[in-house]
């Protein structure tokens, strides 16, 4: 029987406030993604995780824009299960041998499923169009990203057994 995930209640969050969630998942992303890439002892391994912190970070940077463009005077401090939405596992990942790059993996790919799941989860409940459209394109893009992760995973010989399905709305 398969492991039974924490629902959360997103009716109460506000559009502000998924979108400081939303940036916060793009930016630890993006750093897990150079700690990946300066463990990564091949070029196109290296070259691939270069490339998507790239990516996270011009989502986190849309994300604070539209933060700023809607919400100036918005300011969160944000808790453990607001994080918890959108990451899986430490902040800081351990990458520095084979055993733990494996782990690292997984928890990359489950955290950007945990993510793809609270953008689509929050998508419907956006009360702000541009939030939902923002959300929608990061959901496809995060969808794209696994998919990557993944290949990026089975092309360094390994089998990813990920432990965070996507959370369905």
């Amino acid at each position: 029987m398969g492991r039974q995930f924490e629902q959360f209640d997103l009716s109460a969050i506000t559009d502000d406030k998924a979108l400081a969630i939303a940036a916060y998942g793009e930016a630890v992303a993006a750093y897990r993604y150079i700690v990946l890439a300066e463990k990564s002892r091949s070029g196109p391994l290296q070259t691939s995780f270069h490339a998507m912190v790239q990516a996270e970070n011009v989502q986190r940077d849309m994300l604070q824009k539209l933060l700023q463009e809607l919400f100036p005077s918005a300011c969160f401090y944000l808790t453990n299960r607001d994080k918890a939405l959108v990451c899986v596992g430490p902040r800081l990942l351990d990458a520095r041998d084979d055993a733990r790059f494996d782990e690292a993996m997984r928890l990359t790919i489950a955290s950007e499923k945990r993510s793809i799941s609270f953008y689509t989860r929050y998508l419907p409940i956006a009360a702000n169009r541009k939030v939902a459209e923002a959300f929608g394109r990061l959901a496809a893009d995060g969808l794209i990203r696994v998919r990557d992760l993944r290949a990026l995973f089975v092309s360094t010989g390994r089998q990813v057994s990920e432990f965070c399905p996507i959370i369905p709305k």
